[in-house]
């Protein structure tokens, strides 16, 4: 974990700095549904795709016209989008206390078991992000097929600040 002044842990805002990512606009939600809900002190996001402005980035199924490694990379970019929609839902991330559930779908052709290698590549980036003491529940599903023809979906659910 890295660390300010003293032994105080840096901020998930100052570890962002850190590491040099800068945040994607928020995108906007493909239907009619709310990318966001907060209910008491949890942040539900759902429907975080691997898009970039109105445009799915990866499109295919895992194991017929993706590999493993393009999945982690889309899982990176769904999770960045996550990040976006939570840091405009709640003005920071430095309000978000813990991951509580990374939920991702993975679409798979075939025989492919290599779900969890590609949900790491967003759990990966939360653990950078928030570090390793609020590293979620995660659940990670095999699907035939996707919104929009991506082949990564996340849900998160995020314990923050009242």
């Amino acid at each position: 974990m890295v660390t300010r002044e003293g032994s105080r842990p840096a901020s998930a805002e100052q570890r962002l700095k850190e590491l040099g990512i800068q945040l994607p606009a928020p995108p906007q939600p493909f239907g009619t549904y709310a990318e966001a809900v907060h209910t008491g002190n949890l942040l539900f996001l759902t429907g975080m795709l691997p898009t970039v402005g109105r445009e799915a980035k990866f499109i295919g199924r895992i194991g017929a016209e993706l590999d493993v490694q393009t999945g982690r990379k889309a899982a990176y970019l769904a999770a960045l989008n996550a990040l976006a929609v939570a840091r405009q839902h709640l003005g920071s991330l430095d309000k978000v206390t813990r991951i509580v559930r990374l939920g991702v779908l993975v679409a798979t052709s075939g025989d492919v078991r290599e779900q969890p290698k590609i949900a790491d590549g967003a759990s990966e980036l939360l653990q950078d992000v928030f570090g390793k003491d609020k590293n979620p529940g995660r659940l990670v599903y095999g699907v035939a097929s996707l919104p929009l023809g991506v082949p990564v979906e996340l849900e998160l659910i995020f314990e923050v600040f009242a």
